[in-house]
């Protein structure tokens, strides 16, 4: 295994004071499996208090629990003192932590095979007492010691299985799952940041359809998704081959991998059709105003698992969008109130939904056209500098008021409409055209008020 030069140097500081140092967790994992570790968790037998002793810049990251993150060379590495537990009465906290003096010990407190894996740093020497590294080449998630034990001690640990298939491509082995599924009640209990946390890492991991379907098959949705649980069974017939679970959770897989907020909308975006589908005499079935229905579900479901203020907006706002119908009727002022609707901001990632939202439908490669034609068109209307939101204005409220107008409401009436104006003709931005338009609108809401 390749160790960075600075864990090396953490581990002969470690050892002419008389410890261990092994690299523990992910990074062994990630390395037999082929993927190139990007952070290295270590473990050792000097305790929290010897370690800011041996080292001269640390953060007491986890102190409670024995971790302390050492800062060398710009980086940063959290480091374990090897730990023995007692039972988890609130099914997340050892009721107490001890330190060991034997990574043995603190290898068997973990929670799978394939995380229960030490480099010792000094002799290039594996530890592997779980047979790890067979459950790694054979691509399997098995809890270590009875599973039921595991996941009573931290349910997290179920949801945590799913997000390593989510990542890794890995199955689950019978006994695990089993357990699992017998105990992802038990999720009720964990807290929102948690849940969130675990569930964001799943959703953008390379093989996130298998995750989700996990979720699905193990009955987790129902505890900690129910909106999206709601969408199972929904068929959609016309050119869906899939229900609206398949679908979101294929559009999920088709968004791009990286991007957190398109993801969220990509699986988030139909939650309103559970409760909108109506079906016509002819068996036709339709779905109106799903979009905003869901924008309300997924709001409710977002802050629930306390997700950033801006994450929220970000995925709402692309979910109310996200039923454009693009012709080639459109005239340039629909463009142009499109492109104001959306702001510009958001058109590439409102695209990118669509696509994924297309990809949906039967997992199939998308034309390379698929939409070139509006992005042409609005990327002509973006070079063009039009007007395209009440700042884009040549006049603005104080410049109304100066003109006679009182300030209030009905002032942003007058300028929501002369920015329609200019979206249908972008030559009336000047001043000269839009004050006495603005005195005229005044005149008119005025007497129509009267």
């Amino acid at each position: 295994m390749h160790v960075p030069k600075n864990v090396r140097t953490i581990n002969t500081i470690l050892s002419a004071a008389g410890y261990q140092c092994y690299i523990v967790g992910g990074a062994v994992r990630n390395d037999i499996a082929g993927i190139q570790p990007t952070d290295y968790d270590l473990a050792t037998d000097a305790t929290p208090s010897e370690i800011q002793r041996i080292f001269h810049r640390t953060v007491p990251t986890g102190i409670d629990h024995g971790t302390v993150t050492i800062l060398l060379g710009g980086e940063q590495y959290e480091i374990t003192t090897f730990r023995t537990e007692s039972t988890y009465s609130d099914s997340r906290h050892p009721d107490r932590v001890e330190f060991s003096s034997s990574i043995e010990e603190d290898l068997s407190r973990r929670d799978f095979s394939m995380n229960a894996l030490a480099w010792n740093i000094s002799d290039a020497r594996l530890i592997d007492l779980y047979d790890g590294v067979q459950a790694i080449r054979a691509g399997r998630i098995v809890a270590i010691g009875r599973p039921e034990e595991r996941f009573a001690e931290d349910p997290l640990r179920i949801l945590r299985a799913c997000r390593f298939s989510s990542q890794l491509g890995f199955v689950i082995e019978d006994k695990t799952r089993q357990a699992a599924a017998g105990l992802c009640g038990s999720l009720t209990g964990i807290s929102s940041e948690r849940v969130r946390d675990e569930f964001n890492k799943l959703i953008t991991g390379e093989y996130c359809a298998q995750g989700l379907f996990l979720l699905r098959d193990l009955g987790i949705l129902p505890h900690i998704l129910p909106e999206l649980h709601r969408c199972t069974g929904v068929f959609q017939k016309g050119s869906h081959s899939f229900d609206v679970f398949e679908h979101s959770v294929y559009s999920c897989e088709g968004a791009e991998q990286s991007d957190l907020v398109l993801r969220l909308a990509a699986l988030f975006h139909d939650l309103g059709k559970p409760a909108s589908v109506r079906e016509a005499e002819d068996g036709t079935l339709s779905f109106h105003r799903h979009e905003i229905l869901g924008a309300e579900i997924t709001g409710n479901l977002m802050y629930r698992l306390k997700y950033p203020k801006q994450t929220i907006r970000e995925v709402l706002h692309l979910i109310r969008q996200h039923m454009f119908n693009y012709t080639d009727e459109w005239t340039d002022a629909a463009v142009r109130r499109f492109l104001a609707r959306v702001g510009k901001d958001h058109i590439e990632k409102l695209f990118m939904l669509r696509r994924a939202d297309a990809y949906g439908l039967d997992r199939r490669p998308l034309p390379l056209d698929y939409l070139s034609v509006l992005q042409r068109r609005i990327e002509d209307i973006l070079a063009e500098e039009n007007a395209l939101s009440l700042k884009d204005l040549k006049v603005n409220g104080r410049d109304l008021m100066e003109l006679g107008l009182p300030s209030g409401p009905l002032l942003g009436v007058i300028l929501d409409q002369l920015l329609e104006t200019v979206l249908d003709d972008p030559g009336m931005n000047s001043r000269e055209k839009l004050l006495p338009l603005a005195g005229n609108l005044y005149e008119e809401l005025r007497s129509r008020d009267s």
